[in-house]
């Protein structure tokens, strides 16, 4: 038995089928298909069902899944011994949102400095759109993305954290508590121009949701002062209207609609220890519990 079979075991139980696990480990079904056989045949049982929707834990699968994950910590846990004891040295950068730039990446940064005073990490904050993220990586500017899914299927990506999109309101905006979307007046709706809050107003618009927008702007903070001074509403990310200025009000939105950042980077570069040190800080809940955001109840962990 191998980590690496568990490890991609794991994967494929977490993204619900064989491709999103290839994308997320950066390799090919073909070979996580053979892994998970020879594991299925040392374990003697069958360990995932496999659908045309999709591959989930048998009962035998499940039982293993506690267990993989748990060995999966303990070499987690090792290799931030031999880590630590190794000083890891050099820089690694961020391409990130500003959102994730401001409210998420300080604590991992100033853990990292704590646990490996070598090891420089440097945040490049200004990616709008999930392509800024990748030409950031393809290009050699960064060593890791924090991006919205779904990211080029030929990126190593691990999982992080998601938000929920929410309407943004003036406060002084009077609301009825009728279920569906609320009654904004001659409010303008002001639309965040990037392709993830693109996908999530078609959604709406699935739902009933009928206004055109009456600007476009790229950056959601300009969008947030524009809604704080009554200037129209909009459908934002919760963490870029994190803390929300007494000027302005969230309302949860009358569909589930969240986006879902990933950890991505060249498949060789993902493999680098110090890449490697700073993608487990950014996986450690803790630390993301203890941000003003997770304190908020603002991110959640899927």
């Amino acid at each position: 038995m191998k980590l690496s079979q568990l490890r991609m075991f794991v994967a494929v139980a977490d993204c619900g089928g064989f491709s999103a696990a290839a994308a997320q480990l950066g390799c090919t079904q073909s070979r996580i298909s053979h892994a998970i056989a020879e594991l299925e045949g040392e374990l003697g049982a069958a360990l995932l069902l496999r659908t045309r929707a999709g591959s989930t834990p048998t009962e035998a699968g499940q039982r293993a899944l506690a267990t993989a994950r748990q060995m999966l910590r303990l070499e987690a846990d090792l290799l931030d011994t031999v880590g630590a004891g190794s000083a890891l040295r050099g820089t690694v950068r961020i391409a990130c949102f500003r959102s994730i730039g401001t409210h998420l990446l300080p604590h991992v940064v100033e853990a990292l400095a704590q646990a490996h005073p070598g090891l420089h990490v440097e945040i490049d904050d200004s990616c709008e759109e999930r392509r800024d993220v990748t030409d950031a990586l393809r290009a050699g500017r960064a060593e890791l993305g924090i991006a919205q899914l779904p990211l080029d299927a030929s990126l190593a990506s691990r999982p992080y954290l998601s938000d929920d999109y929410v309407l943004v309101l003036p406060a002084a905006l009077p609301l009825d508590e009728a279920r569906g979307w609320p009654a904004v007046g001659a409010l303008p709706f002001i639309q965040l121009g990037c392709s993830g809050a693109a996908a999530i107003l078609a959604r709406c618009r699935a739902a009933g949701f009928a206004p055109e927008p009456g600007r476009s702007l790229a950056n959601d903070t300009s969008i947030a002062a524009m809604v704080g001074r009554g200037m129209g509403y909009a459908i934002l990310p919760r963490l870029s209207t994190f803390p929300e200025p007494a000027e302005v009000r969230t309302v949860p939105l009358p569909i589930p609609a969240r986006r879902q950042f990933a950890i991505a980077a060249l498949p060789d570069v993902m493999r680098q220890p110090a890449v490697r040190a700073v993608v487990r800080s950014l996986q450690d809940r803790t630390l993301a519990a203890r941000t003003q955001a997770g304190r908020a109840g603002i991110i959640a962990w899927d």
